[in-house]
Order: C-alpha cells, then sequence, then structure tokens
C-alpha cells in the first residue's frame, strides 16, 4: 500500500467519525432527512474505504 492510500484512508476515518456524531445528532434530534444523509454518506466512505483495502 502506497502512503498516498494511507494517507487517503486516514482522511476517509476521520470522515467517517465526523458522519458518526452527525448521524448521533440527527437521531437524538428526530431529523430523519438528517439521519439518512448522515447514513447515505457513512456507507459511501465505508465502501471507498473496502475498494483501498482491495
Amino acid at each position: 500500500m502506497e502512503s498516498s492510500d494511507i494517507l487517503f484512508l486516514s482522511q476517509l476515518v476521520k470522515s467517517l467519525e465526523e458522519a458518526s456524531v452527525s448521524l448521533e445528532q440527527a437521531y437524538e434530534k428526530k431529523s430523519f432527512d438528517k439521519f439518512n444523509q448522515s447514513k447515505k454518506i457513512m456507507i459511501k466512505i465505508q465502501k471507498e474505504i473496502s475498494e483501498i483495502l482491495k
């Protein structure tokens, strides 16, 4: 794995953590649109991470 891949993975993990916080806040506020948006972002990031690790 190249160092650029590792750096990109690090950025993706940070984004995933931020989306997780956003998901939790949306759940607490019962904001279903924001909840679904955060969930979609998390799924997209997880797919990107999986592709890099293949």
